[in-house]
Formats: structure tokens, sequence, C-alpha cells
């Protein structure tokens, strides 16, 4: 088994190599928000995320070869699927760092929106989170990637906030009172949006990193407990349905 110990040292390489591309695309895109003499980087993040769509083919196809020719069984199993499945998430990183960037270029056309503070606090944590997802990865750390998840519940508030401040009901009665713009609003829900799910495929990665290293599948968690308290409390008490 030497063999298969060094192609999936080198596939890992690959892996990792992917994760830095992804993690400077996030870096590029939110710069933006981050910093007031950030220019344009909607070329570079392009040019790169051209580069992520080849590695995805390159690591997914090394990955069913390995699968294929070893049968890999336990702990060489579940690493080669979570590295499927970290590359897939990679890969829609990147995507989404290609979509803040074309959101962001809305939001610059619109010189009289002023983006809200806290895009730039998002932008932050999210650049936090997708570094520790690759920490995690490559030091196949469960705990890094727990920390990692409790950070998503404070992202999707802010993207909440950022919502409910630009789409007040006192806004939108103004839009069916009269010609009111909101092109420059929009834009920044997008961009909110887009860092949100940048974020959701930090915690995609940290939950296929505690499988990996766990044996344990905590995808859908909190919604499996939920589901199972409904089923106990209608078990205990069958008259309330």
């Amino acid at each position: 088994m030497k063999k298969f110990a060094k192609e999936l040292t080198a596939l890992q390489d690959q892996l990792f190599e992917m994760g830095h591309l992804a993690e400077s695309m996030v870096a590029m895109a939110t710069s933006q928000l981050l910093s007031k003499s950030a220019g344009d980087v909607f070329d570079a993040v392009m040019g790169r995320e051209r580069r992520l769509d080849k590695m995805q083919l390159d690591i997914d196809h090394e990955a069913v070869r390995m699968l294929t020719v070893y049968g890999p069984v336990a702990t060489d199993l579940r690493y080669l699927l979570t590295v499927m499945h970290v590359n897939s998430a990679l890969e829609r990183m990147g995507d989404q760092a290609v979509n803040l960037c074309e959101d962001l270029q809305l939001l610059t056309a619109r010189p009289d929106a002023v983006p809200k503070p806290v895009l730039g606090q998002m932008a932050r944590i999210v650049n936090e989170m997708v570094r520790g997802a690759l920490d995690a990865v490559v030091g196949k750390n469960a705990r890094i990637a727990e920390h990692v998840m409790t950070r998503d519940d404070l992202v999707d508030s802010m993207n909440d906030q950022v919502v409910r401040e630009l789409l007040s009901d006192e806004v939108v009665r103004e839009v069916l009172r009269g010609p009111k713009d909101i092109a420059g609003a929009l834009a920044q829900i997008l961009v909110a949006r887009s860092m949100e799910r940048i974020g959701d495929q930090a915690v995609n990665i940290c939950e296929d990193v505690i499988y990996m290293v766990k044996g344990a599948d905590v995808r859908h968690a909190e919604e499996m407990a939920e589901m199972a308290a409904e089923e106990a409390t209608l078990a205990a008490n069958p008259s309330s349905e």
C-alpha cells in the first residue's frame, strides 16, 4: 500500500493548493469591503476561478480512480470521500467569490449607496471562517471545525439584519408611493447574501472534517434534534395530535 499512501499524499497536496486558491479569491473579493484603497479585482478573481474549476476536475478524477483501483476502507475511505466533498465546496466557494465581485460592481455603480458597516464585519468573519475551515482540513482537526461552525449563526443574523434594515416597511411604503430608487439597497443585500453563502461552504467543509475525523455525520444536526424532540413530545402526548 506504499503506492496508495504516496498517491494519497499527492492528492492531499492538490486539495491544499486548491484551498489556498479559493481562500485567496474570497480575500480578494472581500478586500473591496475591508479596504478603501482596494481596486477592482474582478478580472483577477475570474482568472483564478478558471484554475479552480480545472483543479476540481483533476482532484475528482484522481479520487474516483483511487477509489476504483484500491478499494480503500475505514479511515482511508472516509478521507477520500472527504476530499471529494471538500473539493466540491471549494469550487462553490470560488463561484460565490465571483458572485460577490459582480454584486460589488453593482454596488459601486451606485455612488449614492453607502455600504453598511455590518458588511465589513461580515467580510472579516467570513474570511476567518474560510481560513479556519482550511486549517481544520490541513490539520484534520475536528475542534477547529466545530469552532468555525459556531460562527455561522452570527453571519446568518448579519445577513438578516441587512435585509431588515434595507427593506424595512417604511422603505417599501416609500417605493410604492413614488420613484424611490432602491437599486443600491438591493445591491447591498446581494453582497450580504454572497458572503453568507461563502460562510455556508466553510461550514460544509467543517462538517466533512468532523466526518473524516470522528466518523460522525453532523449535517442537519439541529434539524434532526428538533424533529426528534417533536416526535418525543407527540409520543408523550398522543391526544395533542
